[in-house]
């Protein structure tokens, strides 16, 4: 559905929205958007993502962020008055694509993750303009581990899990399921939506920032361990063609964008071989190491340490899901790139970023 409609965009100087950014303005072989994009961004923020992406896409570095259909605008997006306010007062028609989101995996249960209410700020700005579309990148982490890490599961499109077990949650996977609850509220009340849970990203960008963080210790052979659990990944050039394409036809989904389902051995060892380290990962299998750590559950109370051995650092290591991303394979133009193309053509880009610096 072509539209000339403005889109507030935000996340766009994170990995993801980088690309997404990219193939709205039509520089990655689709379609270009036709109505000016509204991208919001911190006053901390930098373009280092965007032009990182854009090298990587072979285009001019500072395409990205001087498009002339590119529009930055400073503001906190916690406040939705702020962003009426800066948006401007042209009588436009608006779409919303919602990109942003703070990740913070490894911290467990603790602390706060404020992507719920980043979510439900960028919803209430979205009913301000009366938005035509709203498209929402969610996550596998809404779908999963509610059965037994005894079992293997086979999670398919329609499995979404609002109510797993508190042991079984982290800050980031809570904020994600109420993040999506917030988001089919709105449908019910009338909003045009699209729905994508994408798998772990990999992609490239500034080796300081949190999504590349495996590939950050891996370079400095700070990752001593793998196991035979495994998740769902998807290339980010993939991801971000599946939310393009959701978006211009509003789609409602949910679509799961998961090219590949790999052990974390093969994960670890393939982002590592693409760096061209030699680090040697010790393997904790989930025979005899899952029923170790069961073993020792009770050290979960411990200050500091404790969260080492809760059940969530266990579904982390161990869980075997496997993630049926088909229905963001039919958004592809092609099938999904195969791991092994994506290992290696990330792995040079963030090798090449490592060795800069």
């Amino acid at each position: 559905m072509e539209s000339t409609a403005a889109i507030f965009m935000t996340g766009a100087t994170g990995q993801l929205g980088s690309f997404i950014l990219a193939d709205l303005l039509g520089l990655t072989g689709r379609p270009a958007h036709q109505g000016p994009i509204y991208c919001a961004f911190r006053a901390s923020s930098s373009f280092e993502q965007l032009e990182m992406t854009a090298t990587f896409l072979g285009l001019e570095s500072h395409i990205l962020h001087r498009h002339p259909k590119v529009h930055w605008i400073s503001l906190d997006l916690l406040n939705h008055h702020e962003a009426i306010t800066a948006l401007p007062a042209k009588n436009h028609s608006w779409e919303v694509i919602h990109a942003a989101a703070v990740i913070d995996i490894n911290r467990g249960k603790s602390g706060a993750n404020p992507n719920v209410r980043l979510t439900h700020e960028v919803l209430l700005l979205a009913e301000a303009l009366n938005a035509q579309h709203f498209t929402q990148i969610s996550s596998i982490a809404v779908m999963g581990n509610a059965a037994t890490l005894d079992e293997e599961n086979l999670f398919e499109v329609a499995d979404f899990q609002p109510n797993k077990s508190k042991d079984s949650l982290g800050t980031y996977a809570k904020s994600k399921i109420l993040s999506e609850l917030d988001v089919w509220r709105a449908h019910q009340e009338g909003m045009s939506i699209s729905i994508i849970r994408p798998g772990v990203i990999v992609g490239i960008g500034p080796i300081s920032a949190s999504p590349q963080e495996l590939w950050r210790r891996l370079w400095h052979k700070k990752l001593p361990i793998s196991t035979d659990g495994r998740t769902g990944i998807v290339d980010v050039r993939d991801a971000a063609e599946i939310v393009g394409r959701a978006h211009r036809e509003r789609l409602q989904g949910p679509f799961v964008a998961v090219g590949a389902n790999p052990e974390f051995h093969d994960l670890l060892s393939g982002l590592r071989d693409a760096l061209g380290r030699d680090q040697k990962l010790c393997s904790l299998n989930r025979d005899p190491w899952l029923r170790r750590m069961r073993a020792l559950d009770s050290l979960k109370y411990l200050p500091v340490v404790g969260r080492f051995f809760g059940a969530s650092i266990r579904i982390m290591l161990f869980s075997r899901n496997t993630y049926n991303g088909g229905s963001g394979a039919a958004l592809l133009d092609n099938d999904y790139r195969s791991s092994d193309q994506t290992f290696q053509e990330m792995g040079a880009a963030m090798r090449q970023a490592f060795q800069r610096v």
